[in-house]
């Protein structure tokens, strides 16, 4: 069946991360390999199923639907406020935003009728879970040093785990969302509890080793909400945060500022971030500037120079999805946002709010990673514990 191939192809090439990424105009536009097999999917699942899975979730997804509108709206009224390729860029975002979310919602319907779909997706999660396992682990041991890509944009990360995403934020919100979805799954993903346990185990120490402040208490706080939840997990949560606290004591923290939990570098460099949101969005407070059109505007505010444009990975992005949203389609962009997040979290509240504490720090759910990672894994969620396959 080629849906099915196709599934295992895009997850598959997701395993690859930055590996499989493809610039071009000077990295201002890039594309990943497995975007490729993602579009197949949606084109052929819509020569299918027509409109069918779209409006039969309008009232589901109403507040999404109503936030793309928004963000349509937002790119027309500031479009003769930039040149044509930069409106063009802007675009091509903004349609691979709407491509993750509309494959989600063509693949939650396929699923909801296929059991096969489902499986497949959970058998390709679990593909994507081994290989990224293996690429961690040799990243750390064997590439623990990336001030040699600094020329590339990305951050200099020096003995901390990033993996196959350059980005420790990133990898991050990736281990993350696995750990959450190994202890959440309503059954063990493989036979042996010897295994599962393993996979818990390794996932933590991974969330340990990207040495994030972000990501440690984002979990924290999803871990404490669970154990509040759940009176049957108190013990299993005991144990982790016991575990958390040791692991961190003993686990290798080399040379560098970046390994030290009490660095107030970035803390100042995420104030100022903050600062310029806020400068920026006060031009625009109603309706931003529009989707993807942040690496223009701080060029016109002197927060990026000409030289640095198109090199830095953050000239696009402020340290905050919310003020990422917030710039880009104003304070009514913001409260359908937040509204979205309401309408994702019945599908799988924990990873929900996981991803919403950490998008605070740093712009993670709207990373083409987290956010197709998230989308899969809430199909499963959702689909596993009901039970159905209408």
């Amino acid at each position: 069946m080629l849906i099915t191939l196709l599934i295992y192809l895009t997850l598959f090439f997701f395993s690859l991360g930055q590996l499989g990424r493809i610039s071009f105009l000077g990295q201002q536009v890039n594309l990943y390999v497995y975007e490729l097999f993602l579009f197949t999917s949606l084109a052929s699942l819509v020569v299918k199923h027509k409109l069918k899975p779209i409006t039969s979730t309008i009232n589901k997804f109403k507040i999404t639907y109503l936030f793309f509108i928004l963000l349509g709206l937002s790119f027309l009224i500031n479009i003769f406020h930039f040149q044509a390729l930069e409106n063009a860029v802007s675009v091509l975002y903004l349609v691979r935003l709407t491509v993750y979310v509309a494959c989600f919602i063509y693949l939650l319907y396929e699923a909801k009728h296929n059991k096969k779909i489902l499986l497949t997706i959970q058998k390709g999660l679990f593909i994507f879970i081994s290989i990224t396992i293996v690429s961690s682990i040799l990243q750390y041991f064997f590439y623990p040093n990336l001030r040699n890509l600094i020329y590339l944009g990305w951050d200099p990360h020096l003995y901390r785990l990033f993996g196959v995403f350059f980005d420790t934020s990133t990898a991050g919100g990736v281990f993350g969302l696995i750990l959450l979805f190994v202890f959440l799954f309503h059954k063990p993903l493989f036979k042996s509890k010897l295994i599962n346990y393993s996979i818990l185990v390794t996932y933590f120490i991974f969330i340990l080793l990207t040495f994030s402040r972000g990501l440690y208490l984002s979990m924290a706080v999803t871990l404490l909400l669970l154990f509040l939840k759940d009176k049957k997990l108190k013990k299993a949560l005991i144990l982790i945060a016991l575990f958390f606290v040791v692991g961190f004591v003993v686990i290798p923290k080399p040379f560098g500022e970046g390994v030290r939990l009490v660095r107030f570098v970035s803390i100042e460099s995420r104030i100022k971030d903050y600062k310029n949101a806020i400068s920026i969005w006060q031009k625009k407070p109603v309706f931003g500037v529009g989707y993807n059109r942040i690496r223009y505007v701080k060029k016109d505010f002197n927060i990026l120079q000409e030289d640095n444009i198109n090199v830095t990975h953050s000239g696009a992005s402020f340290a905050s999805s919310y003020l990422v949203i917030l710039v880009s389609a104003g304070v009514i962009g913001l409260l359908l946002f937040l509204g979205v997040f309401w309408e994702w979290s019945s599908l799988g509240k924990y990873f929900v709010i996981f991803l919403g504490l950490f998008s605070l720090t740093d712009n993670i759910i709207l990373q083409p990673f987290i956010l197709f990672l998230l989308l899969q894994i809430l199909i499963v969620n959702s689909l596993s514990l009901s039970g159905k396959s209408q």
